[in-house]
């Protein structure tokens, strides 16, 4: 009775991969004799350095063998049964796919066991795109220390200003997870975590077509696992130094259209360790890691009085990873992790563009991620459970100006006196239950899991002095007139519908929360050896809740059907031809519930005085506006409101030639079907935002279009497996990205013309006037993109390793300045008509020399240069045509000059002893 109520229990923690991203690979195959007939009941065993004690099947009477909850990392299979031979082959088991090894037992003759290479690149059971980067292949690559950027080695990603973008969805709607810890960034849903690349097993990320068991993302998945330890005792020292002295000038320091500060010195010096080994030998491993990285900057202050002055900005960040991996029985395994990422910066922790009390300030960031995984294995199924926390703090705290009002001189450009301004101090917490059960049943691999998540916020923000006071206009004659001001701040809900502006200034509080549900089922049906149909669906639901709990907005019903289709049209597990239908649903950010239902109200003033809150009807009319208080306690929500999603089709095709060359081919078009954002409702009295989803009947009406975001792309890829010495990728991109809507990162318009990250409340549907003209090419358009990135390794323990991106320029729109909002939201001429940004090329290259030493113990010299060919193209351009809303014409002289561009060239040196 014992066994069989622990078999219950077990069934019963099992039966919840995880939803957001797997941990482990898996592998399945066929034991054949020399005439292609099965093998039932071959013995098979896979063993490696990096699994516990070794795997163990029997084959079945069709001669198939499976392995799953397998780390990823090289491996070998053993197949042996009496009267045979053994049969025995190398392979590589990646991080979330499944490999395909058939072996093929001869008659016993001799003693003679063959070993072959059965490493492969295509998973024959996945219509995924995207690609899988190991330890080994990242240390071969300049990648600039940060895991995220090593997504932008693959086909389809490019880079915005909240991260990057994949096929048309922007940086703030991928989904990052971590030893499977939904690591994305709270607030926002941009990069929440930061990992570097000595922590790193194997990377992954997925671009398109993935499973149903995959959400929170309607653009790429981004999955990292770090290093589990191993029987035998390793280890790393290594430190890196960047200094000024290894990198070429910026030649536009003295560019007159930039506004924001440039960088006049950078120099880091990071060092750190790691090792690995056994409490127990195969059954308790661990693994430790440490990274500490300080960087110090210097920027030039370029605007105002302070220009000329330098500003210094000092870091220190402490990574760190720990993990306990323990195999409690031969079936049973349970995984402990934590990853930290916490830094501290001080100095110019703001843009520095005035005196130092307005950019003197503390800003801490990251935070500690927990989690505890319980896999578990029986003949023909296993499961998996995972409880974790993502913890993340975002604070910009005042310095030497934390008491003094801040001054603005937008009549004098821009420049900044007095105090520090607007200061936050945020900390975020997300848990998550999540797991999943996988049965095999003959020819279909069911799996079923769940994934129950919970977003918190406890958000504190406000202005030094209690405001914020903008100096608009300044005639210098030196009257009490002379100057206009506005003044700006948070204030309390009381006389919401009678504004009174002797509303004091307060300290803006919000805790607001985010609980969500979802649920999938999928199935790989192998119809036949050569055909496989991939079926799924996932639903998810999302409360959203004010600081009071009280329920705001409830998504629910977001059905995402997946369909998959592999056709093997050789049968040889190394060629196929696939379509893939996907849906996906957006992870909302809290972004939109901290704004909008957290009794955030602002007043806006006009007067002639520098101090006072108090609003002048002369200096009203002055300055063509009204003093006002925006915000409410809660934004009016459309009734039918329903959750942001984006559809794609994939058509594509890859083949191997010599067991050595996979070329690939595939056609991508992800559509837009839904977006969630707020708009003025033009039939309120009250001249209320509300939440709604554009184009769609709501309480306003059908004021605003549907929002449109449509990519359409052709991608040609090439790659060679790593053999004699050397290994490359290729990938060519040819897309079009056209719409009205950016999503949840806006690239152009918003504060300055250059963007706004404030997902699902960005400004595109926020007035009538806003959308005219708003259809055209969108930022993130580039027609042309060529990557290529690959190795070299020499027998004396040299490699080198490039890395190549070329792409055209994205479109120039001619933007005009609203006066209401005081930013730039107006399409002069059809978007994206201007003309496009100049086209962009950088190289990166690493190169390394590894020395031997007794005892397995080796030390490696490693000289990375970042942008090889010194491109300092423009990457921004100043889109502002004028500045006022009333102009006639082009008022400004810098329209289309450029306001930021590549980072010159740079080398990093770095050292690491092994062990």
């Amino acid at each position: 009775m014992a066994c069989r109520r622990m078999r219950y229990l077990t069934l019963l923690l099992a039966a919840g991969a995880i939803l957001s991203a797997q941990t482990t690979g898996s592998l399945q195959g066929r034991v054949l004799d020399t005439k292609g007939r099965p093998v039932a009941g071959a013995r098979v065993v896979l063993s490696g350095a990096g699994m516990q004690g070794g795997r163990t099947a029997v084959t079945d009477e069709t001669g198939s063998y499976r392995f799953g909850l397998l780390p990823p990392g090289p491996c070998v299979i053993t197949a042996t049964k009496e009267g045979l031979n053994t049969a025995k082959s190398q392979l590589q088991i990646g991080l979330d796919r499944t490999s395909s090894v058939d072996l093929t037992m001869n008659p016993v003759a001799t003693a003679t066991v063959e070993v072959t290479d059965a490493t492969t690149t295509m998973d024959m059971k996945a219509t995924t795109s995207g690609a899988n980067y190991t330890s080994d292949t990242l240390a071969k690559l300049n990648v600039s220390r940060d895991f995220a950027n090593i997504a932008l080695l693959a086909p389809g990603v490019s880079q915005d200003n909240a991260g990057f973008k994949v096929y048309g969805a922007t940086g703030a709607e991928n989904n990052f997870v971590v030893d499977g810890i939904n690591a994305t960034d709270v607030e926002f849903g941009t990069k929440g975590k930061k990992v570097p690349m000595e922590f790193i097993q194997e990377f992954q990320v997925k671009t398109g077509g993935y499973e149903a068991e995959y959400g929170k993302a309607m653009g790429g998945i981004i999955n990292v696992i770090t290093k589990s330890g191993g029987n035998d005792f390793t280890g790393d020292v290594f430190v890196y130094s960047e200094g000024a002295f290894l990198k070429t000038g910026n030649k536009h320091q003295n560019d007159g259209n930039l506004s924001k500060p440039l960088v006049l010195e950078d120099k880091t010096l990071e060092l750190g360790f790691d090792v690995g080994g056994a409490v127990i030998k195969d059954r308790l491993w661990y693994f430790i890691a440490y990274d500490r990285r300080k960087e110090d900057q210097t920027y030039g202050i370029r605007i105002g009085p302070e220009a000329g002055q330098k500003a210094p900005q000092n870091s220190k960040r402490d990574l760190f990873a720990a993990k306990l991996t323990w195999r409690v029985t031969d079936s049973q395994s349970l995984i402990a992790s934590i990853v930290g990422d916490p830094e501290t910066i001080t100095g110019a922790v703001k843009s520095p563009q005035g005196s130092v009390g307005t950019w003197d300030g503390e800003n801490k960031v990251g935070g500690t991620d927990l989690s505890l995984r319980y896999e578990v294995t029986g003949e023909r199924w296993f499961g998996q459970i995972q409880v974790s926390r993502h913890q993340q703090t975002s604070s910009i705290l005042p310095g030497l100006g934390g008491s003094q009002t801040q001054l603005v001189d937008q009549a004098g450009g821009g420049a900044q006196s007095g105090g520090f301004g607007r200061w936050d101090d945020k900390k975020f917490t997300r848990d998550n239950i999540a797991g999943s059960l996988t049965g095999f049943l003959g020819a279909h691999e069911v799996k079923a899991g769940f994934d129950l998540q919970y977003d918190k916020a406890d958000i504190h923000r406000s202005y030094t002095g209690g405001q914020l006071v903008t100096l608009l206009f300044n005639d210098g004659l030196g009257t009490a007139t002379s100057k206009i001001y506005s003044h700006y701040w948070w204030t309390t809900a009381a006389g919401q519908l009678t504004p009174t502006f002797d509303a004091p200034s307060i300290v803006f509080a919000s805790k607001p929360k985010h609980e969500s549900q979802a649920f999938f089922i999928q199935d790989k049906w192998t119809v036949m050896p050569t055909l496989t149909v991939n079926l799924g669906v996932r639903t998810d639901q999302t409360d959203i809740k004010d600081q009071f709990g009280a329920k705001v907005i409830s998504l629910k019903n977001e059905w995402a059907p997946r369909l998959g289709i592999i056709y093997d049209f050789r049968g040889k597990g190394q060629d196929k031809v696939y379509a893939s239908f996907s849906r996906y649903f957006e992870q909302l950010p809290l972004d939109l519930v901290i704004r909008s239902f957290s009794v955030e109200r602002n007043p806006t003033t006009y007067n002639y005085s520098p101090t006072s809150y108090a609003p002048d009807p002369a200096a009203e009319a002055a300055a063509g506006s009204t003093s006002s208080i925006v915000g409410s306690y809660v934004e009016p929500v459309d009734g039918n409101l329903k959750g942001s999603y984006t559809d794609e089709i994939i058509l594509g095709a890859e083949s191997t030639f010599r067991n050595l060359y996979v070329l690939g081919a595939k056609y991508i078009r992800r559509y837009l079907g839904r977006a969630i954002e707020d708009g003025l409702d033009v039939n309120s009295p009250l001249g209320d935002y509300f939440i709604m989803n554009p184009g769609v009947s709501s309480p306003a009406g059908v004021t605003y279009p549907k929002a449109v975001r449509d990519f359409t792309g052709v991608e040609l890829t090439a790659q060679r497996k790593l053999a004699d010495h050397y290994t490359w990728q290729f990938s060519y991109l040819w897309s079009q990205l056209k719409g009205n809507y950016e999503g949840a990162y806006q690239g152009i318009g918003g504060v300055d013309g250059t963007g706004q990250l404030d997902p699902n409340i960005n400004s595109a549907f926020d007035l009538p006037e806003f959308i005219t003209n708003s259809y055209g090419r969108l930022s993130g358009d580039r027609t042309h993109q060529v990557k290529a990135n690959g190795s070299y390794e020499w027998d004396f323990g040299l490699t080198a390793g490039a890395s190549i991106t070329y792409q055209t320029g994205t479109p120039i729109s001619r933007l005009g300045y609203h006066d209401g909002y005081g930013r730039y939201e107006l399409f002069l001429v059809p978007r994206g008509t201007e003309g496009r940004t100049p086209d962009n090329t950088r190289l990166d290259v690493n190169v390394a020399y590894t020395m031997q030493l007794p005892n397995k113990q080796r030390l490696r010299f490693v000289a990375e240069i970042t942008n090889l060919l010194d491109s300092q193209t423009a990457t921004v351009i100043d889109q502002r045509y004028n500045f006022a809303q009333a102009d006639v014409g082009q008022t400004n002289e810098n329209y289309k000059s450029p306001f930021s561009f590549q980072a010159p060239r740079s080398v990093r040196l770095g050292v690491r002893y092994s062990f």
